[in-house]
């Protein structure tokens, strides 16, 4: 993992402009069309990454999106080059969504993919999709 000794509060405030100026042109169309009809149903989303806080907090933020993604650990303002919990990918994305939410309590959940880093969450869902196709 990179980050080792750069200062905490100036990767921060660039991973913070980088979801302002960046991600809002990289994030596909048919993506962020899905994310706002799921808000209109009154869904809950949330965002499952092994993508860095540092940006994609921001990004999930500004549109009410709850997110579980890698953190970098700080120590004394200075990035330690590890991540807090591990690397969020694979299983490990299933443990912290089960860690944070109690699956029992929706009747539906929806999840989608585009990455073998993203089989193991499909199989938490009742209606999942790998690279925008549904699967069973």
């Amino acid at each position: 993992m990179g980050y080792i000794g750069y200062d905490a509060a100036s990767l921060i405030y660039k991973g913070q402009e980088f979801a302002k100026k960046v991600i809002p042109s990289c994030i596909r169309e048919n993506a962020l069309e899905r994310i706002l009809w799921h808000k209109q149903q009154g869904d809950q989303v949330v965002v499952v990454s092994a993508s860095l806080s540092v940006y994609l907090e921001s990004w999930c933020k500004s549109l009410d999106l709850d997110v579980i993604c890698n953190q970098l650990e700080i120590d004394n303002g200075i990035l330690t080059g590890c991540f807090i919990d591990g690397d969020c990918g694979y299983l490990e994305k299933v443990n912290r969504i089960k860690n944070k939410y109690d699956l029992t309590q929706y009747s539906i959940i929806y999840a989608y993919g585009d990455t073998p880093n993203d089989y193991e969450m499909l199989e938490l869902a009742h209606r999942k999709y790998y690279k925008w196709q549904e699967i069973n």
